[in-house]
C-alpha cells in the first residue's frame, strides 16, 4: 500500500512538472504573452491592481496566454494561481483572469478566500455580459479592463448583478420555469383523464410529457450558472427524453394502472503552492485556490 501511495505522488508530481512547463514567468500583475493589450492599456491595468492590492492586500493578476497547450482552462488556472501562490498566505486573497487567444478561453480563478465574495455566479456573469460581448466584438482591451473593475467591485462588495436582458433567452427567463410547471400539470390532469376514457395514446404522450418536463426544468436551473444557452439545452433534453419514454412505455394495462405502470420489457419503470518569480518586482504571497471560479469562451 505504502509503495502504492508514493508511487500515485511520483505520477502526480510528474505530471504537474509536465504542466509547469507551460506556465509563464510572473513578471507582473499584467502577463500578455498574445499581445491583446497596448502598453498604454497594460501599464493602467497593472496599475489599478497595484492600488487595489494595496489598499486591500488582494492580488489579483491578469494573465494572456496565445496556448493552453492541450489542457484544460480549469486546470491550468488552477496549476498556475497554485504555482505562483497569488494572494496571500494566511488570506488566500488571490484571482486570476485567465484568457487563452488561440483555443478562444477565458476563465476566472479564485482564491479559497475570496470564494464568498467572488462567487461562481458573479464570475459566469463577468464572463458572459462583460467579456464575452466586447471580446465578440473584438475590443479585447475594453473587456478586460471592465472585467477587472467588476472583479475588484465584486470583492469589496459592490459588484451590481447584470440584468439579464443581454442573455438572449432573458426576456421570457422570469416565465420559463412557470411554464414547465405549468405543462406538469397540465400532464397530470391529462395523464388522469386518459386512464379514465383508457387512451393509450394520450396516457403515453402524458407520461411523456410530465417526466421530460421535470427533467427539462431541472437542466434549466443548473445550466443558468455555465452557459447563456441553458434554454436550448432544456428544450434539447425535454425533447429526448419525451421520445425515449415515449418508446419505452407499452403494454399499457389500465386495470392495473393504479398500482404499477408498465414500461417496456427492460424492467424500467419509471424515475423512482510553492513557487514565486523573482523577476518584474512582484511575485505572490503564498495564496492559495480551491477551483472556484468560472469558466467561458467567445
Amino acid at each position: 500500500m505504502k509503495k502504492l501511495i508514493i508511487l500515485l505522488l511520483f505520477i502526480f508530481s510528474f505530471l504537474n512538472a509536465d504542466i509547469t512547463q507551460y506556465f509563464p514567468k510572473l513578471e507582473g500583475r499584467v502577463i500578455d504573452q498574445a499581445n491583446m493589450l497596448s502598453p498604454d492599456v497594460k501599464k493602467d491595468i497593472d496599475g489599478i491592481l497595484k492600488k487595489h492590492e494595496k489598499e486591500t492586500s488582494n492580488q489579483i493578476v491578469v494573465v494572456i496566454l496565445n496556448s493552453l497547450n492541450g489542457y484544460t482552462i480549469e486546470d491550468f488556472s488552477y496549476q498556475l494561481g497554485r504555482f505562483w501562490g497569488i494572494g496571500q498566505k494566511d488570506k488566500n486573497n488571490g484571482v486570476l483572469l485567465v484568457v487563452s487567444k488561440e483555443d478562444r478561453k477565458v476563465r476566472i480563478e479564485v482564491g479559497y478566500g475570496l470564494e464568498g465574495a467572488l462567487t461562481d455566479k458573479i464570475s459566469h456573469e463577468i464572463i458572459n455580459y462583460t467579456i464575452k460581448p466586447n471580446f465578440k466584438a473584438n475590443q479585447y482591451e475594453l473587456g478586460i479592463l471592465k472585467a477587472v473593475n467588476e472583479i475588484k467591485a465584486a470583492i469589496k462588495g459592490e459588484y451590481v448583478g447584470k440584468e439579464k436582458a443581454e442573455n438572449f433567452n432573458d426576456p421570457i427567463n422570469g416565465f420559463i420555469p412557470l411554464g414547465f410547471f405549468g405543462l406538469v400539470f397540465l400532464s397530470i390532469i391529462i395523464n388522469s383523464g386518459s386512464k379514465k376514457i383508457k387512451n393509450v395514446f394520450l396516457y403515453k404522450i402524458s407520461r411523456s410529457s410530465l417526466v421530460s418536463s421535470f427533467f427539462a426544468f431541472f437542466t434549466f436551473v443548473i445550466s443558468e450558472a455555465f452557459t447563456t444557452y441553458n434554454l436550448l439545452f432544456a428544450i434539447i433534453i425535454f425533447i429526448v427524453v419525451f421520445i425515449f419514454i415515449y418508446i419505452i412505455t407499452i403494454d399499457v394495462d389500465f386495470n392495473k394502472l393504479s398500482s404499477k405502470e408498465y414500461t417496456g420489457s427492460s424492467g424500467f419503470g419509471g424515475f423512482g503552492s510553492s513557487s514565486s518569480s523573482d523577476s518584474g518586482g512582484f511575485s505572490g504571497g503564498g495564496g492559495s485556490f480551491g477551483g472556484g471560479g468560472a469558466s467561458g469562451d467567445w
